[in-house]
């Protein structure tokens, strides 16, 4: 079950109550202040459930699965609840066993921007056995995103235009942050990751949990570990999968866009360590084949009988691997035979036909919905021009590949027209939650392992379990990483600290990818 990120080609890119008859109503929270009369509403609604639009549906649900859909309302301003109300989409697949059952667990895919209800759609059937009988899996559209008041900044004609980078980079992003203003300025204020957490627990009380169970990826495990420090005495057993540390993203660019030019090398290093390579027999000799290939493509697109690549689409690909080691050994064949002269599997595999997996096709502004996130966790001083330029000649030299691309993604943030969320930059703590299950892969390019390790020591109660792999998505790697998060969600046990698992992708080597 992999996150389903809305990653761009310029954006890579995420309670037991007490002495209440009512025990997920708004005026229990221990440790917090109470919640106003205006809140109350909120929270003592109930969601109506009703089968889905049919049309929403992925082609291919299995026989037997019946998604359902639902909606709720939140304030738009916490500050105001009286004020203006959102209505947020949700859509669930209702637990295997009624007899089981426990509740629900909640679920986000990350992003931030991702649509938790294509990640309900999708993946709610993966999960274990075990877990969908105690489980109804539960998807939501956060605020701004998808079928949830969705941010808008541009047509798909700019946005187009901003993808290709024509003319200055820098005064485009500005220029976005502007347009991000005039459409969507009602909505940029509110849509910071401690509202989202807000709303998550009225979802909580109106699904009727007292504790919320909650499955996050990616940015999903940075609205966990919101969601937890806002309200500790309402989390329940929390699994958070591919860690954001709060404290540097996506502040410390030079180390996010190295992470990934790191990951290209254990990418090609895997390769190398298979029986036979098709990219080539050493590693400088693989790397200097992609930079070429990178540069006759940004000079001329690629030529093939199929069409042509672009050096933006190559780059994309080889930043969308690295979420996946699945998409590995298809892609080291392309690349293979693309530094013989023959491109036509690369073009093959970079535009492949058009398929319905889906219901209706997105008309969502995926970026906007991302840095609408992404651009209220920097403080001011992050926010400008001159701060982008003192840290472009580092993130290059860093990231010589991929450092562009999370320069741009940063400048997108300029002058942005809201202000920071509270936290922004801040550890997050949630003393008074139960523990938190951390899980982990070790050569994880979007989000690693160190900031899970910085995160661990962050809060005041977690465990990190790692996974020696690549890819981005702990839990469905292999037996033991689904172990670890069946074991936990079901019967609330934890692996013993300091537990590895050496689950990868298929056909892939056991063994840790050397990385020199």
């Amino acid at each position: 079950m992999r996150a389903k990120l809305l990653v761009t080609s310029t954006v890579l890119a995420g309670v037991a109550l007490s002495g209440c008859s009512s025990p997920q109503g708004p005026k229990a929270r221990e440790g917090a202040p109470l919640e106003s009369d205006a809140l109350s509403a909120f929270y003592e609604q109930k969601i109506a459930w009703k089968p889905c639009p049919a049309q929403d549906v992925p082609d291919g649900t299995p026989q037997g699965v019946r998604f359902e859909c639902a909606t709720v309302r939140v304030p738009l301003d916490y500050g105001h609840p009286e004020r203006r109300t959102l209505t947020l989409a949700l859509n669930r697949l209702p637990a295997a066993s009624k007899t089981t059952r426990a509740g629900s667990l909640m679920t986000n895919p990350g992003g931030p921007g991702g649509s938790g209800l294509q990640y309900v759609y999708d993946f709610a059937s993966d999960y274990s056995p075990a877990v969908r009988a105690r489980y109804d899996i539960v998807g939501m559209d956060p605020r701004g995103v998808g079928a949830s008041s969705p941010v808008h900044c541009l047509s798909d004609q700019e946005q187009a235009r901003l993808a290709a980078m024509d003319g200055d980079a820098s005064a485009g992003a500005l220029d976005y942050a502007k347009a991000c203003g005039k459409r969507s300025g009602d909505l940029l204020p509110f849509l910071g990751t401690d509202n989202v957490a807000r709303d998550l627990d009225i979802i909580r009380a109106a699904l009727g949990d007292e504790k919320l169970t909650y499955h996050g990826v990616s940015y999903g495990t940075l609205l966990g570990q919101f969601h937890a420090h806002q309200f500790p005495h309402r989390a329940g057993r929390m699994v958070l999968d591919s860690i954001v540390d709060p404290t540097v993203w996506p502040a410390d660019t030079t180390s996010e866009a190295a992470a990934f030019d790191t990951a290209l090398g254990v990418f090609v290093q895997t390769c190398l360590d298979s029986p036979k390579c098709p990219m080539g027999t050493s590693r400088s000799a693989v790397t200097r084949e992609i930079d070429d290939l990178l540069t006759r493509s940004n000079d001329e697109p690629l030529k093939a009988a199929d069409g042509t690549i672009t050096g933006l689409e190559l780059s994309f690909a080889l930043n969308q691997a690295l979420f996946d080691e699945g998409t590995w050994q298809p892609l080291q064949q392309a690349l293979g035979a693309a530094f013989r002269g023959d491109t036509a599997a690369l073009t093959r595999l970079l535009h492949p036909e058009e398929s319905s997996t889906s219901g209706k096709s997105s008309t969502n502004d995926g970026l906007a919905e991302n840095a609408a996130v992404r651009c209220l966790h920097l403080r001011p001083e992050q926010r400008t021009a001159h701060a982008v330029d003192e840290i472009t000649a580092e993130v290059n030299k860093a990231a010589p590949l991929f450092g562009p691309q999370f320069l741009f993604a940063r400048s997108l943030c300029t002058d942005w027209p809201a202000p920071p969320i509270p936290n922004a930059g801040r550890a997050l703590t949630a003393k008074g939650a139960p523990e938190i299950l951390l899980v982990q892969n070790s050569f994880d390019a979007a989000t690693p392992v160190q900031g899970a390790r910085s995160v661990e020591g962050q809060l005041d109660n977690a465990r990190l379990i790692t996974n020696i792999s690549g890819g981005h998505g702990f839990y469905d790697k292999g037996p033991c990483t689904r172990k670890v998060v069946d074991d936990y969600l079901t019967a609330g046990a934890l692996p013993a600290r300091g537990t590895v698992c050496h689950d990868r992708a298929e056909g892939l080597p056991n063994a840790a990818p050397s990385r020199h």
